[in-house]
């Protein structure tokens, strides 16, 4: 279970460690933001959420992790820095080091101490809709998870990403991520 919940964490955090492979003829023709949905600034990871999904649609299990920033790396905490770019781009760039934690596993570290650097299209409701990879950073990794959808939300103070991967048997993996503005 431990290697399963290292490859999901590292697949579903999209915008820092690795752009798993887009569904096919998943491509939204949805018109790009016109105005940002979230303001530019560095944003603190505060939460993260896990859950499972069998092909048929029945809730299998959730995992809410802890997590615990490097304060020894800069900028002591992983961040996310986003920059509006205009006609629906964000420049996303990711920093820093924590520690992932859950009862009865083994943690994870996400090293993002080289950046990870990319541009994301998002459309008028928050849908990735493209995206481009500037520079690898936090490891790299690979996955053999196809995302199937992703998408930011304005929250009072920050914002959330909220992703859905599935595998090669159709079982759904949906990750939310709480970000803070700091």
């Amino acid at each position: 279970m431990k290697k399963i919940l290292q490859i999901i964490l590292i697949s579903f955090f999209t915008f820092t460690i690795i752009s798993c492979a887009k569904e096919s003829g998943s491509s939204k023709s949805s018109t790009p933001m016109s105005t940002p949905s979230v303001s530019d600034g560095n944003y603190k990871l505060t939460a993260a959420k896990l859950a499972f999904y069998n092909s048929d649609g029945s809730h299998l299990k959730t995992y809410r992790f802890t997590i615990s920033h490097d304060s020894s790396v800069t900028p002591g905490y992983l961040q996310t820095v986003m920059r509006w770019k205009g006609s629906g781009i964000y420049r996303v760039t990711t920093r820093g080091k924590a520690t992932f934690s859950i009862t009865g596993e083994s943690n994870l570290i996400i090293d993002c101490t080289t950046n990870d650097i990319r541009e994301i299209t998002y459309d008028t409701d928050g849908n990735e809709i493209k995206e481009t990879i500037i520079q690898y950073g936090c490891g790299g990794s690979s996955s053999s998870l196809t995302q199937v959808s992703s998408t930011i939300t304005p929250i009072s103070g920050g914002f959330q990403e909220y992703d859905v991967s599935k595998d090669s048997d159709s079982n759904q993996y949906r990750s939310t991520f709480t970000f803070q503005k700091q």
